[in-house]
């Protein structure tokens, strides 16, 4: 091996060295840079990122030192064929004809007469970047460093790559911190192993005792049942919660299935036309109160329906049963209901008033009867709870405005008892 020969060796494995160094941003640039003018004396290097038809150089390199140029227009730049329209042009890109780019402002500034670019590839954050070789004098192509500078464009994007994801975590970090978002995230052995400081100040508890405890536990309409249900689709449940100020409250649930767990979201229930929740007789009294002044004024008829849940033979549930009975069956009569529809709780039995029932000239009772096997069809899926039989009863109530007395107007002794076509059976509550 002659001296030019190993002497042209010694310079390609110091500018491996040097690129192999760790560095970062600024740093890593001026390596690529430095590593580049040793070899062959490529004075500049550059990364650009394209933007609305402007190319932007983000950082410039001159023989491993920093320098300062401007934007130029996409279209007038050698860089525009990396870019070809509706497709992503992973290749490099040479040219040593700098006549046919006129109009290329790095022209005036730079004495450029060979071009060699990469455009960087999985850089995650939805932008479009290249990584440039200028030289002085004409390269020949056989004389290329093309895989030098394949390796410095992947190391570019591994690096813009990893401030793209620590970004994005640091605003993740800062939601999931915002007081006002109650998530959790519970491992394929349904135990919370992370939960957020919104869950912990909505519930009034520190996040150590929510931690690796038994979903169900906490929430106890969050089944295996319905965990396993998310993972064809979202689950949507409403579950009654004590808050921090000691309020019975329903909550809705939301389940979406991940890789390895499930992500719960929590939030209050909105207040508008379907309400569910604790007993809240002062919410339906109002507005059954603004219904019946609504039927005198107009001569129509509404509607309430009553719906009761038992255990077998006509035996009531235990508290705990109750509650997760009526957030299911709440949740139940949303899917069947209008969106103006008023449901709520009533002491021990859910309770709906259909706002402007409109019979479109049929007898009121027949829309009334077709709503309630509507109804009765839905509660008849089965709750998602362990084995108890439970099974439910619907009376329906037609409000008239001669309707006057509120009182009366609730009591579901003044109700007729609904029957379906045949005798019902007994649900099965799911486990």
């Amino acid at each position: 091996m002659d001296s030019q020969h190993l002497h042209e060796k010694i310079k390609e494995v110091e500018a491996w060295r040097r690129l192999a160094q760790a560095a970062e941003g600024e740093s890593l640039l001026h390596h690529i840079g430095l590593s580049l003018y040793r070899l062959q004396g490529w004075p500049w290097v550059a990364l650009a990122e394209v933007a609305k038809g402007q190319v932007h150089i983000l950082l410039l390199s001159e023989a491993g030192s920093p320098k300062a140029v401007p934007s130029y227009t996409l279209e007038d730049a050698p860089c525009r064929m990396l870019y070809p329209a509706g497709e992503h042009a992973d290749f490099m890109l040479f040219s040593n004809n700098m006549r046919r780019f006129p109009q290329w402002g790095l022209l005036k500034q730079l004495p450029v007469r060979s071009y060699l670019a990469q455009r960087l590839s999985d850089t995650r954050d939805h932008r479009h970047y290249h990584l440039i070789a200028l030289h002085n004098n004409l390269v020949e192509e056989q004389n290329l460093p093309k895989t030098l500078v394949a390796t410095a464009a992947r190391r570019m994007a591994v690096e813009i790559r990893q401030k793209a994801e620590h970004r994005e975590l640091a605003r993740l970090q800062q939601i999931t911190q915002h007081p006002a978002l109650a998530l959790a995230y519970v491992n394929d052995r349904q135990q919370l192993e992370w939960a957020s400081p919104g869950l912990s100040q909505l519930l009034g508890s520190p996040l150590t005792a929510l931690l690796h405890q038994p979903v169900s536990r906490l929430f106890p309409m969050v089944t295996p049942a319905n965990l396993a249900h998310s993972r064809q689709q979202p689950v949507q449940l409403n579950q009654i919660c004590t808050l921090a100020d000691g309020q019975r409250q329903s909550l809705e649930i939301a389940i979406h299935s991940m890789t390895d767990g499930f992500l719960l979201s929590l939030v209050a229930p909105h207040r508008g036309g379907t309400l569910i929740g604790e007993p809240q007789p002062q919410q339906l009294t109002g507005r059954l109160e603004q219904e019946l002044a609504r039927l005198q004024r107009k001569g129509e008829v509404s509607a309430l329906l009553f719906v009761d849940f038992s255990g077998p033979e006509a035996d009531p549930l235990i508290e705990d049963q109750l509650e997760r009975v009526l957030s299911w069956g709440a949740e139940q009569l949303r899917g069947v209901l209008r969106k103006e529809d008023f449901v709520s709780r009533l002491g021990n039995r859910l309770v709906v008033l259909t706002a402007c029932f409109d019979h479109h000239g049929e007898v009121p009772r027949n829309q009334l009867t077709a709503i309630a096997a509507k109804v009765d069809t839905r509660l008849s899926l089965g709750v998602p709870m362990e084995g108890v039989a439970v099974c439910h009863s619907l009376r329906i109530r037609l409000i008239t405005s001669w309707d006057s007395d509120i009182d009366e107007v609730l009591d579901p002794a003044h109700a007729t008892p609904w029957q379906p076509q045949s005798q019902p059976t007994p649900l099965k509550i799911l486990s």
